[in-house]
């Protein structure tokens, strides 16, 4: 399973990387939503932060559903105001930093992924 950490704060990407790094999976980071397209990968899961130098993470967003439909999006975000946005690219999850460990809306998110998600292919 290919994933994706987006988000401009070094330790947001080191912290949700740390915990996706629990379930045996080793996502790769990027800065900004410009060098996320750039990489030209097709991803399963993109953690993707909203606010970012560049390309914002909404219309980061907007490019990669235009490569790939499939591709789960979840935001990560410090403000509200973008979660009606997040449903025009049909973000899979919204979540709110800062991001919680233990049994926040990160594992939620999270687990709600792995049990509708990923077993759809096999």
């Amino acid at each position: 399973m290919n994933i994706a950490i987006c988000d401009d704060e070094k330790a947001i990407r080191e912290q949700i990387k740390e915990l996706i790094e629990k379930t045996g999976l080793c996502p790769e980071l990027f800065e900004t939503g410009d060098s996320l397209l750039a990489a030209g990968k097709r991803f399963d899961i993109v953690f993707l932060d909203i606010q970012m130098e560049g390309t914002n993470g909404i219309e980061t967003a907007k490019k990669l559903r235009e490569r790939d439909e499939d591709t789960i999006l979840i935001f990560i975000t410090a403000i509200l105001e973008y979660v009606f946005e997040a449903f025009d690219v049909a973000a899979f999850y919204y979540l709110l930093k800062p991001i919680e460990e233990e049994y926040g809306e990160f594992v939620k998110a999270y687990m709600r992924y792995l049990r509708n998600g990923v077993n759809e292919d096999a």
